[in-house]
């Protein structure tokens, strides 16, 4: 009986030191691999691509923003485990090895619809109504603006406060104008929740969302005749049985 306590006692000593052992090899090896990494991959090329609102500058001292950020393996390991997205219009980043030498920084940029125009913010959203960036900056990218709403405390995050019906029916026109190439520079909501859309030279009211979708197909077929006019095009009370549609000249620019 004291014969086999020894043998159990000595078979488990035996496993201990192997794992020691095994754990000794795996820590050498990370550091020998460790060492191998900073002296043979120096980081000496960096590229930039996905965004034109920061300069190439700017993004390699954002994410390269330590004394180690020399290496390229350690850069790389550092963005998989520690990676930036709280940049500006700019959702996340991916830094990819392109060589032992060299990454490639891919910026993504986030979706955004239009904006707000706030007293000193630019609210911007998505395509859900979502606000995804709120900022002093104006990116001027041809986003559409959006009038006649208000934003009582935004924050990124935040669904427009405009009741989801309106934010259904602004979503589905943006998809049919978007499609139709048919994009405003401004969307305008009165206290009724009707929209207009301002054009450079004429406006299109288009009331609520019902016959949304038809109303969008006659515009599409009038607009070659009053291109370059100025007035306002009346759709607010279309339907299947008004199918009368009156461009409202402006009197003003007629003369």
């Amino acid at each position: 009986m004291r014969k086999s306590k020894k043998n159990k006692g000595q078979k488990k000593r035996g496993f201990v030191l192997v794992i020691i052992e095994l754990l000794l090899a795996i820590v050498i090896l990370v550091l020998i691999l460790g060492a191998g990494a900073y002296f043979l991959c120096p980081l000496q090329t960096v590229t930039v691509e996905g965004t034109d609102l920061y300069t190439s500058e700017e993004i390699q001292n954002y994410i390269l923003d330590d004394e180690y950020s020399t290496n390229t393996i350690y850069v790389f390991v550092k963005n998989k485990l520690f990676p930036k997205g709280d940049a500006e219009f700019i959702d996340h980043f991916t830094v990819q090895i392109t060589g032992m030498h060299s990454v490639n920084i891919v910026c993504k940029e986030k979706k955004i619809l239009g904006y707000i125009a706030e007293e000193d913010d630019y609210i911007y959203f998505n395509y859900d109504g979502k606000i995804v960036e709120i900022s002093q900056t104006y990116v001027d990218r041809g986003y559409m603006k959006v009038e006649g709403v208000t934003c009582e405390d935004p924050k990124v995050g935040d669904v427009l406060s405009i009741g989801s019906d309106q934010i259904n029916y602004l979503t589905s026109l943006i998809k049919l104008l978007n499609k139709n190439s048919l994009m405003p520079n401004v969307i305008s909501y009165d206290e009724n929740g009707h929209i207009t859309l301002a054009y450079d030279t004429y406006k299109i009211s288009l009331g609520n969302r019902a016959y949304l979708e038809e109303k969008i197909d006659r515009i599409v077929l009038i607009l070659p005749d009053i291109d370059g006019m100025w007035g306002t095009l009346h759709l607010e009370n279309y339907s299947n049985q008004n199918t009368d549609i009156v461009f409202e000249k402006d009197a003003e620019q007629e003369e």
